[in-house]
């Protein structure tokens, strides 16, 4: 098989281990590559995504077929949230699909989580929202949710997680790690108080996400946290959501 395949293969194993690392997926969510010169994508199995190995990875084609069971349980069920974003979004290489607690409660309220610090600006603006709960394993939510997102790179799904887009997989691992930040920096900010928050502005977004975006930085990040995943390492969590006071409306 060609090597930037077996490449790419990798690169989702050891995206699931940096999303399990930082404790944004547990025994869900999942983490997809767009296939060299295909109408298909590379996508990691309904298994647990820190364990995920190059040779489980399975393929499903544009239409939604799963072409492949290459593990037990085989491709996720949710392959329309993938698809069809690969069939709207040519410039998308990757999709990270996490259940961020933090972007959960943004989530719930139906609130776009906006960039409030530098490494949030690495979205280029705020999130799209989807009011539908439902999985994407039915084309129609897919259609819908790709809708919804627009040129936008990420997209909270009412009670249902999130899902990230990048022009590589370690681009949408990465932006995914900094949304969960973004969400929780906010959700904190505005326990002072509404007018406590100050979030960027247009040209704060594009200056500090183009230089974020930049391969070097994205590497920088990806590499740090590949290491502490595959040594064995857990994210310290900044305290449960419950130890934190209510917002403030």
């Amino acid at each position: 098989m060609d090597d930037s395949v077996e490449r790419l293969k990798q690169a989702l194993c050891d995206g699931g281990k940096i999303l399990s690392y930082k404790g944004l997926n547990e025994s869900f969510g999942h983490i997809s590559a767009r296939f060299p010169g295909k109408e298909k994508c590379l996508i990691t199995t309904r298994g647990a995504l820190a364990f995920v190995k190059p040779d489980e990875i399975e393929e499903v084609d544009f239409e939604g077929n799963k072409l492949t069971k290459n593990s037990p349980g085989g491709a996720p069920n949710e392959v329309f949230l993938h698809s069809e974003v690969y069939k709207a979004r040519p410039e998308v290489m990757a999709i990270a699909r996490t259940q961020s607690p933090w972007c959960e409660i943004f989530g719930i309220r139906m609130e776009p989580v906006k960039p409030v610090h530098d490494f949030g600006a690495i979205l280029m603006g705020e999130t799209a929202l989807f009011d539908e709960p439902m999985l994407a394993d039915i084309g129609r939510v897919g259609k819908e949710m790709v809708k919804r997102l627009g040129r936008k790179n990420a997209i909270l799904l009412r009670g249902n997680g999130n899902v990230v887009v990048g022009r590589s997989v370690e681009e949408a691992v990465v932006r995914a790690v900094f949304l969960d930040e973004s969400a929780r920096l906010s959700y904190l900010a505005r326990t002072l108080g509404e007018d406590a928050v100050r979030y960027f502005d247009k040209h704060e977004v594009e200056t500090h996400g183009m230089a974020l975006t930049r391969p070097d930085r994205i590497q920088r990040a990806w590499e740090n946290w590949r290491q502490l995943a595959t040594a064995g390492f857990r994210s310290s969590p900044a305290g449960p959501i419950s130890t934190y006071p209510k917002i403030i409306n």
